[in-house]
């Protein structure tokens, strides 16, 4: 018995011996030592710990940034990148804004851009809690805190909080609403947004260029087509009804716009200019010639 006791007790600390000797992680409860730092360490994207991926090398870098027209301010944006052993960097930024003569207006921001308006200076800048506009002494100008903000003029700035969006102004008026799923800038100062599902047009302004009452809106050339309750209509680029809602089918046919009417055909050229009237059975394109069904004589060459 006391023979093989001593047996068990021999294996048990060969195997601890062993277990020393292969440990190299560098933890507080290993002999070994290791190259590594657990404090840096990340794994593989497939989420698989069987190859930790570790920090090798670390870069700084330090940027001055002058704003346009402005010589009060000044940022400087330090960058930290992170090189790790699969190949893969990680890079991140901080800025400071500065007065002129040194002092600090705000620090840790994500984002900065600089605001000139009515004469006064302002700062749309990013911290963790989200967006926000700060006046030239760094106190803040708006109140919340927005998780997306996009300056579309120095007086308008599209917002998003609580997944929803709309336009405030500089002093956080709010201009249009924040109440929309989408918010989609097409230029021209105009915007297609999407409300409890339905599909709308509207100006920088709130004017309503086509009501949230639309099954979908869709870009096609210089124009935008409407569907609603299975009717079609037309509208260019700013905003301006060209086509009733009440046609059965808009759609694209080669450098033309197709409109279907009562089984009747006409066309449209890419700004929704008519070509040709709503009164033929079929219409096609032959070697970029329009053809009209029902009229030999008439053609209609896209490349003139």
């Amino acid at each position: 018995m006391k023979k093989l006791l001593l047996c068990c007790l021999l294996f048990v600390l060969s195997c601890y011996s062993f277990a020393l000797s292969k440990c190299t992680c560098g933890c507080s409860h290993c002999y070994g030592h290791s190259s590594h730092s657990h404090s840096y360490s990340h794994h593989n994207s497939s989420g698989s710990n069987s190859h930790p991926v570790y920090l090798i090398k670390r870069d700084f870098k330090k940027e001055e940034i002058k704003f346009p027209n402005c010589k009060e301010h000044y940022a400087v944006e330090e960058t930290t990148i992170n090189y790790f052993s699969d190949g893969t960097k990680r890079t991140y930024s901080t800025s400071t804004i500065f007065n002129s003569d040194g002092s600090v207006v705000v620090s840790d921001c994500n984002g900065v851009k600089h605001i000139i308006y009515n004469n006064k200076h302002y700062f749309l800048i990013g911290k963790n809690k989200g967006y926000q506009i700060i006046n030239s002494d760094g106190s803040p100008n708006t109140s919340k805190y927005y998780s997306r903000m996009t300056m579309l003029k120095p007086d308008r700035f599209l917002v998003k909080r609580n997944k929803l969006f709309g336009i405030i102004d500089i002093d956080e008026n709010i201009i249009v609403p924040i109440k929309y799923q989408k918010f989609e800038d097409v230029g021209n100062d105009i915007f297609l947004t999407k409300l409890n599902g339905y599909w709308g047009i509207v100006d920088i302004d709130n004017n309503s260029l086509i009501p949230n009452d639309c099954d979908k809106i869709k870009p096609l050339f210089d124009t935008y087509v409407i569907k609603r309750y299975n009717k079609y209509g037309l509208v260019d680029l700013n905003g301006k009804i060209i086509l009733d809602i009440k046609y059965d089918k808009i759609k694209k046919l080669g450098e033309y716009i197709l409109v279907k009417k009562n089984k009747l055909f006409g066309a449209l050229d890419m700004q929704g200019n008519p070509v040709c009237g709503i009164k033929y059975k079929k219409i096609t394109l032959d070697r970029n010639v329009l053809k009209l069904d029902g009229d030999r004589n008439k053609s209609f060459d896209i490349m003139k």
